[in-house]
């Protein structure tokens, strides 16, 4: 009678380790094909009850597992599947056998702990191959074992020499537009630049002083380049003249009469009235916009 229950219990027993070895399923990205130096990627998944916990110490730690195998990575992930947690392990080797036929090698087994419980997931094998035959096939001849010279590739030469030349003659263009803004040869002997000049100026003592000391010294030098310009001593009446000679700066009208007027009173009315109604920044704007004229032609 006693030999009953102790049966009973044998394959209760014997029932649930054989469930616990099912909760346990291996995934490999592929079981052969795998050469020196490839990663090899599994999954692990095991099903457990919701209350049992994955013991981290229990993972198997990255590092070598042989003479030619390393973990690399190991990953973690846990998914609620109905009343239960699936736990995936995501485990990356490195293969370092330098096979020289086709053949398994053995990744090897490791304890999980969930809760109170050991998991032991099994070895499994994956196929390696060589990265080259030994001995090639037999031939007959020898001339055989040599393989056919590759063709030659001609290239095709008429796109390049297009774009070739297409972009030969636009650094020419680019060279005489920089030469000729520089004056170098053959453009030395280009009208000279007046109001270049004289915005440079300018702007030069703008910076060194206050405005008070240099706006009557900005009002001669400017006088001087019109006049310069002009071929002769350029007054308010003769600007109409002096615009219809040079209409590049035509359209400067209005700010050629508030110049001279401004020079009138700066020179010729109450000492510092020209301050307030004609500032340096105005002076050296009317400037700048005679130059940008004269660059252009």
């Amino acid at each position: 009678m006693r030999i009953a229950p102790l049966f009973i219990v044998a394959l209760f027993w014997a029932t649930c380790a054989q469930a616990a070895d099912q909760r346990v399923k291996i995934h490999s990205a592929r079981p052969f094909g795998y050469f020196v130096g490839d990663l090899i990627h599994a999954r692990i998944e095991i099903m457990s009850s919701a209350d049992a916990k994955l013991s981290a110490s229990s993972l198997p730690r990255p590092g070598p597992l042989g003479v030619s195998l390393d973990l690399k990575d190991v990953g973690v992930h846990a998914t609620t599947v109905g009343a239960d947690t699936r736990w995936d392990i995501d485990l990356v080797y490195q293969n370092f056998y330098v096979a020289l036929d086709v053949r398994n090698i053995d990744i090897p087994a490791f304890d999980l702990r969930l809760g109170e419980e050991t998991i032991s997931v099994p070895a499994w094998r994956v196929g390696v191959a060589p990265l080259r035959e030994i001995a090639p096939e037999k031939q007959e001849r020898s001339e055989d074992y040599l393989r056919p010279d590759a063709p030659a590739v001609y290239a095709e030469e008429t796109e390049p020499k297009r774009l070739a030349l297409a972009f030969a003659a636009l650094s020419l263009l680019s060279l005489t537009a920089v030469a000729r803004n520089r004056a170098w040869p053959p453009f030395q002997k280009r009208p000279a630049r007046i109001f270049s000049a004289v915005a440079r100026k300018l702007a030069a003592q703008t910076r060194a002083a206050s405005e008070a000391t240099v706006l009557p010294l900005a009002f001669q030098s400017l006088h001087r380049a019109i006049d310069l310009a002009n071929g002769a001593s350029l007054l308010a009446e003769d600007v109409p003249g002096f615009l219809a000679r040079r209409p590049e700066f035509a359209s400067l009208k209005p700010a050629f009469d508030r110049f001279f007027l401004a020079s009138r009173r700066a020179f010729f009315s109450r000492e510092g009235d020209h301050v307030a109604d004609y500032t340096l920044g105005e002076l050296l704007d009317f400037a700048q916009a005679l130059a940008r004229r004269e660059r252009a032609q």
